[in-house]
């Protein structure tokens, strides 16, 4: 019986590399389509339109303006969201957004989701990577950047933008759908959005090192959505919640 139930947990291991999938685990606040490439709107050799005013162009500010307000749908979507634990009495919600550019005007870099609760302070950091996929034999999408569906897009004549991260509990997409240009010529464009959240499903089989959830087709690690990868909407589908929503975000301090 040992050598059967050691056999079986090998193959399940590498099932889940094969098809570069894992299993999940209960998200926690910290925190399906199989399209292999991205259809653009325009542009050249896949070139994205890049963040309003430049996206890299300090406006000079000190004040934080890649750290705003995040004001959740619910009491009760928060507690699904954390998922690990209760919450209580939770307050003082931010939302931290520090992207950069890392080619052909896709940004990666990190999401961060923080509240206090009974005193303490809680923070999901949720990230893209910065790089570019691990060439493996076996494995899809070898050498794509890691932040390839996080990019700036036209829908419905606005320009829009959505993309993945995750932490080691789900996946998050920051969705803006709202730009303001403030008319200064200083890059202080602010914007509006949405964050939606999947949590990954409850597995015994380990997360796979070599690629991001976005990127796994199967499986409780998969947290792709097609709106994302498409560019067919701001908002993903895909068993993805919408958990709240924020405003008065410095285009050119979350987007360097």
């Amino acid at each position: 019986m040992k050598t059967f139930n050691s056999k079986l947990i090998f193959l399940l291991a590498a099932f889940s590399l094969m098809g570069v999938g894992c299993g999940k685990s209960n998200q926690f606040q910290t925190g399906s389509n199989n399209t292999n490439q991205p259809i653009y709107d325009g542009g050249i050799g896949g070139e994205a339109p890049a963040a309003p005013d430049g996206g890299g162009t300090s406006s000079g500010s000190t004040s934080g303006g890649n750290v705003v307000d995040f004001v959740p749908v619910s009491f009760a979507e928060m507690n699904s969201y954390v998922g690990i634990r209760p919450l209580n009495n939770p307050s003082n919600y931010k939302l931290t957004i520090d992207l950069e550019n890392v080619g052909s005007n896709r940004y990666g870099g990190t999401v961060k989701l923080s509240y206090v609760d009974t005193g303490y302070s809680y923070t999901g950091t949720f990230d893209s990577g910065l790089g570019t996929n691990v060439k493996m034999s076996g494995l899809q999408d070898n050498n794509m950047l890691e932040a390839e569906y996080n990019r700036w897009f036209t829908y419905n004549g606005k320009t829009v933008f959505n993309g993945f991260f995750q932490d080691q509990y789900g996946a998050i997409v920051v969705v803006i759908d709202k730009v303001v240009n403030q008319g200064d010529g200083q890059g202080s464009s602010t914007v509006s959005g949405s964050v939606y959240y999947k949590n990954f499903g409850q597995s015994y089989v380990q997360q796979s090192p070599y690629r991001k959830c976005w990127y796994i087709r199967s499986g409780p690690y998969n947290c792709r959505a097609s709106a994302v990868m498409n560019k067919t909407s701001p908002y993903p589908a895909d068993g993805y919640r919408k958990l709240g929503t924020f405003s008065g975000l410095v285009v050119s301090e979350a987007f360097k």
